[in-house]
C-alpha cells in the first residue's frame, strides 16, 4: 500500500512496500503522473516496524511496517531534461522511482565547451560542470569554515578559467595563498611592487594613513586640505594624482611656523624699527600633525608608500591589474600591514571598476575580482568610519551595476553572516563548503530560492572539498567532490600535533620581537 501526498515544495510519501527499502537521504526520485514529473531529493526517512496506529491525517488505517519518506521538490523534467522550473504539478496517481546514475547524467547534459568541470557529484558516477557564463557574468560568492576547502576551490576555479586565452581576474590575496600559481601575475604589495601613497587620494591619506578622522572639522584637518592643494593644485580628494609627500611635509612646518606682519614698527626697545609681527593662523598648532607625517615616513612598515613615483605609475598599475599577458592577477598583501592592505583592496578595486566604465561597451574585456576574506573589507556593519563606508560603497555598487560594465564580483568568506548583505544578495551562484554556525546557514537559507533552503542542513556533514553550488551556472544542487587543481594554494594550516612530537625545541624568538615591535604604533 502507498500513499503518496504532493505539497508545492515537497512530497510526502508513506508506504509499507518494501520497494524503496534502499533509498537514502539525498537520493534524487521522480514523481511522475505520465505527463508531469517532479525531480525531487530525500531529506528525511522514518521507518515503522511492527504495529502502528498513524493518524487520520495520514490517511492511512492500521499497517504494519510504515515508511515515511520527506523529499524536497528541486525542479522538473521536460523532455528528459532537468529544469527547475515547475510549470504545472502532477496528478497523485504517480509513479514514484529512484533516479539512477544514467537517467541523473542524461538529464543535467549540457552543451559542450560551455564551462568547466569543477569536480564529481558525490552520489552519481558523473561529472559536476560549470556553465562559464552564467557563473562569470553574475555575481558568485563562495562560503565554509575554515578548512572547509575554500582556497582549494577558488584555486580549481582559477587553473580552469587561466585556460582561456583572455580570461580576466584579478584575486586580492591577503594571506599569499595564491602566489605561486604559474598563470598568475604575482603583484606583490610593499616588496617588489611599491604603492606611492598618493594613490589613496586625500580622503583615504588623512583617515588611513595618518589615522585622522576625517568627518572632524579641526583645524588640523583644515590645515592638511590647505596644503594638499597648495602642494597639488590639481588634487581630487578621491582619485589618484601625484603630489610629494616630503613637499607637504615642508608645506605644513611652514604653516605651523607662519608669522605675519601687522604692518607697523617697534619704536621703542630692542626691536625698535623693526616690523612687528603675530602669529600665523596655524602657529604652534601643527606640530603633532607634522611629526606624524614624519613618523609616517620614517616608519619601515609604510616605507614602500614614500619612493615618490610619478603619476606614470598610474598607467603602468593600469596595465599589470587588466592587461599583460597572463589571465590572473594575483594581488599579494600577505606583506603589508593589515590596516593599509584593506584601503590598498578599496583603490585598486574602485580603480578597476573606473577603467570598466570608460571601456567601449562595444569592445570590452571583463573582469572578476575574487575577494578572498571578503567579510574583512566588506563587512556588514553600521558602525563604520568614513573612510570604510567609502570602501563598502564601491563594492556595493559593482554589485548592483557592475555588470553593465563587464565587472563582477566572486567574495570568498568564513562567516557569511558577516559580509555585506547587498553583496551577497546580489550573487545569482553559492559555492557553499561546511557550515556549522546557524547564523551563516540561515543567512545563506533567505538567499536561496524555496526548495533550494531545505538541503542547506546538509552541509553541517560534509568533507573538506566537498560542496553545493546553488545558482543558475549548474543545473542541479547536488554535494560534488571539489577535484583538486594541478596547481594548489600555499596552505598556512599547521599540524599541531606532528609539530609538537617532532621535538624541536630551539627556536629563536630575537627576530619575532623585533617584528613585533615594529608592528606597535
Amino acid at each position: 500500500m502507498k500513499l503518496v501526498k504532493i505539497l508545492t515544495d515537497r512530497v510526502q510519501i508513506r508506504t509499507n512496500l518494501a520497494e524503496f527499502k534502499d533509498i537514502r537521504i539525498n537520493d534524487l526520485m521522480k514523481v511522475s503522473d505520465g505527463r508531469v514529473s517532479l525531480v525531487t531529493m530525500v531529506t528525511g526517512l522514518t521507518d515503522t516496524d511492527g504495529e502502528e496506529r498513524i493518524g487520520e491525517e495520514d490517511f492511512l488505517a492500521e499497517i504494519t511496517g510504515v515508511k515515511s519518506i520527506d523529499c524536497t521538490i528541486i525542479g522538473s523534467l521536460k523532455d528528459g531534461r532537468f529544469l527547475k522550473a515547475i510549470d504545472t504539478y502532477p496528478t497523485t496517481c504517480v509513479q514514484i522511482e529512484q533516479i539512477g546514475a544514467g537517467e541523473f547524467e542524461r538529464m543535467i547534459a549540457g552543451p559542450e565547451g560551455s564551462g568547466f568541470r569543477i569536480g564529481e557529484y558525490a552520489s552519481y558516477d558523473c561529472g559536476a560542470w560549470v556553465d562559464g557564463n552564467k557563473f562569470f557574468q553574475r555575481h558568485a560568492c563562495i562560503v565554509g569554515n575554515t578548512g572547509s576547502g575554500k582556497s582549494e576551490t577558488v584555486a580549481k576555479i582559477l587553473e580552469e578559467t587561466a585556460k582561456l586565452p583572455g580570461a580576466n581576474i584579478v584575486v586580492f590575496d591577503i594571506h599569499g595563498e595564491y602566489s605561486s600559481l604559474s598563470y598568475a601575475s604575482n603583484i606583490r604589495i610593499g616588496e617588489e611592487f611599491h604603492f606611492p601613497v598618493w594613490m589613496f587620494g586625500f580622503q583615504d591619506i588623512v583617515a588611513n594613513i595618518l589615522k585622522i578622522r576625517e568627518e572632524s572639522a579641526t583645524t588640523v584637518m583644515t590645515a592638511l586640505r590647505k596644503a594638499y592643494y597648495a602642494v597639488c593644485p590639481e588634487g581630487k580628494e578621491n582619485k589618484p594624482v601625484y603630489f610629494s609627500y616630503r613637499a607637504l611635509i615642508q608645506k605644513m612646518e611652514e604653516m605651523d611656523s607662519q608669522v605675519t606682519g601687522t604692518g607697523e614698527n617697534y619704536k621703542t626697545g630692542d626691536k625698535a624699527g623693526m616690523p612687528k609681527t603675530v602669529k600665523g593662523e596655524y602657529n604652534g598648532k601643527l606640530t603633532g600633525a607634522v611629526n606624524l607625517l614624519r613618523d609616517r615616513m620614517l616608519d619601515s612598515r609604510y616605507g614602500f608608500l614614500f619612493h615618490g613615483e610619478p603619476q606614470s605609475y598610474l598607467y603602468d598599475l593600469a596595465e599589470a591589474l587588466l592587461g599583460g599577458d597572463k589571465p590572473v592577477k594575483n594581488i599579494d598583501l600577505s606583506a603589508v600591514p593589515h590596516d593599509v592592505a584593506l584601503t590598498i583592496i578599496g583603490v585598486l578595486t574602485r580603480l578597476v571598476f573606473d577603467l570598466q566604465r570608460e571601456q567601449d561597451m562595444d569592445h570590452i574585456r571583463p573582469v572578476t575580482i575574487v575577494c578572498d576574506e571578503a567579510h574583512v573589507y566588506i563587512p556588514d556593519n553600521f558602525q563604520l568610519t568614513a573612510s570604510q563606508r567609502r570602501m563598502v560603497e564601491v563594492f556595493e555598487d559593482i554589485a548592483k551595476e557592475g555588470r553593465k560594465f563587464g565587472i563582477t564580483l566572486f567574495p570568498a568568506t568564513q562567516r557569511p553572516s558577516e559580509l555585506n548583505r547587498t553583496i551577497v544578495a546580489q550573487c545569482a551562484n553559492m559555492i557553499i563548503g561546511k557550515l556549522n554556525n546557524e547564523n551563516d546557514k540561515q543567512l545563506i537559507k533567505g538567499m536561496l530560492p524555496d526548495g533550494d533552503d531545505q538541503i542547506i542542513d546538509s552541509v553541517t556533514m560534509f568533507n573538506p572539498g566537498e560542496v553545493l553550488i546553488v545558482g543558475d551556472a549548474v543545473p542541479i544542487p547536488l554535494k560534488i567532490k571539489v577535484e583538486l587543481a594541478k596547481e594548489r594554494p600555499v596552505s598556512r594550516t599547521v599540524d599541531f600535533w606532528d609539530e609538537w612530537k617532532s621535538g624541536e625545541l630551539d627556536f629563536d624568538y630575537s627576530r619575532n620581537v623585533e617584528e613585533y615591535m615594529r608592528d606597535l604604533d
